[in-house]
């Protein structure tokens, strides 16, 4: 997908040191006093402007080398735009090469494209040395999604007058970056017009497995939920169990899958551009697929429903490729004494899977299946009552404006004609 801005806001955004001259459509620039001229295309400033990468304001970063790192950066995303390998390279340091190599090749095979932001400084600055946290943009071409970011940590210096990139991986601890499809390799990449699969090289009969269940499992999906999931899911299937890991899962605990947001670079925004579908075993049936693909709702319409109802539709979209015994005993997982004692639906901290978050559910597999049962059962009721096209809709209008308690009772009242004390009420009721 090509970013059509063109070469704007040039004046002023170099120092002295590092002066640039536009001519002929080429921007040349001198990224130090003892360095030879550089050749940067016009292309260098297609998304990310030198001018939006001023040095920072509070002066704790060298200008030569802000604008030195600024320049690097965006030739780093025009020579992945072009395929231009050795443009890629040019500022790497030896030792990181391979390296290097391999996230370019894989990046090509995913089909993105990327620009670079350099944020806040980090850590070790020490004059023409620093470590940055830099946000890295991409568009994934053909998923008719936003652009999404990710960030990663980049140490450079410069070294006989000459700008390097000495380390890659300065902040993978501190920012969990290094963590995305392209960083694990050598990666193959199987393409479809409604489906993008990602596994190890040599995996391909994999790969075209999971594609045909993933289109069966969103056909049966789109039975339960009358409106589109992500237009072109992205299946992540690496033996790499640390892939997309530095984000807050969707599921909690260990699941089969995971959904993992590709966040959203806009200020202020909290809805995520899309989502990456994560298996993290072998083998997935198709009512584990069946679940996993409702959890890209909140991805495509916000994430402001309450958790149970998110955690009951996927539940609910689950039993429909069960065989009719397994599905009945998948409803009489709530014991009578459990319905009899329920009070409440379960708050949205029983779903975190972390136990430092206060109120987090923490109980273990009991617990758990206890939730999901309860969960499960809440949307049955609710559909039985309401039916499925009001319920959808409630889903629907609760994920982009549930912003709060008062706001989620009347979604649900308006849409369902329930309140959550009458839904208890009816759950409780419920034979098992």
């Amino acid at each position: 997908m090509r970013d059509d801005v063109g070469v704007r806001g040039l004046r002023g955004a170099l120092t002295p040191l590092a002066g640039a001259l536009v001519v002929g459509g080429a921007l040349w620039l001198a990224i130090t006093p003892a360095a030879s001229t550089v050749r940067l295309t016009s292309e260098a400033t297609r998304g990310v402007t030198l001018q939006t990468m001023r040095p920072s304001p509070t002066s704790d970063v060298d200008p030569t080398l802000a604008n030195a790192v600024d320049a690097s950066l965006a030739r780093r995303g025009v020579a992945i735009r072009t395929n231009n390998l050795a443009m890629f390279l040019q500022d790497v340091a030896p030792a990181l090469r391979a390296r290097q190599t391999q996230q370019f090749l894989n990046l090509r095979a995913v089909g993105v494209s990327v620009t670079y932001r350099r944020a806040e400084p980090w850590q070790n600055l020490r004059g023409q040395t620093g470590t940055f946290r830099v946000s890295m943009r991409y568009v994934l071409h053909g998923s008719r999604l936003d652009q999404a970011a990710t960030d990663v940590g980049y140490t450079y210096a410069f070294r006989k007058g000459r700008l390097w990139m000495t380390s890659d991986r300065a902040l993978d601890q501190a920012i969990g970056s290094n963590r995305q499809p392209w960083d694990f390799g050598p990666i193959a990449v199987l393409r479809r017009p409604n489906i993008v699969v990602i596994v190890n090289q040599g995996q391909l009969a994999k790969a075209r497995s999971l594609a045909d269940e993933t289109v069966a499992a969103a056909k049966r999906v789109r039975k339960t939920w009358p409106g589109q999931l992500q237009i072109v899911p992205y299946v992540v299937a690496l033996r790499e169990p640390q892939v997309l890991t530095e984000i807050p899962p969707t599921l909690p605990g260990a699941e089969p899958a995971q959904v993992r947001a590709m966040v959203s670079p806009a200020i202020g925004s909290i809805q995520p551009a899309g989502g990456w579908v994560v298996i993290r075993q072998t083998t997935m049936s198709p009512a584990q697929l069946n679940h996993v693909l409702l959890h890209l709702l909140p991805v495509r319409l916000g994430d402001g429903a309450p958790r149970w109802l998110a955690e009951g539709m996927a539940q609910y979209a689950e039993i429909q490729a069960l065989p009719a015994a397994e599905r009945a005993a998948k409803r009489r997982e709530l014991t009578k004494q459990e319905l009899t004692q329920l009070t409440r639906l379960p708050a949205d901290e029983a779903f975190v899977a972390d136990p430092s978050v206060e109120g987090a559910s923490v109980g273990g597999a009991g617990a758990k299946r206890a939730r999901d049962a309860l969960s499960l059962r809440a949307v049955e009721q609710l559909i039985a009552k309401a039916g499925v096209k009001q319920v959808t809709e409630y889903y629907r209008q609760v994920a982009r404006r549930g912003y709060n308690d008062a706001a989620r009772d009347r979604l649900m009242q308006e849409y369902t004609g329930f309140t959550q004390a009458r839904l208890v009420e009816s759950v409780r009721g419920s034979s098992s």
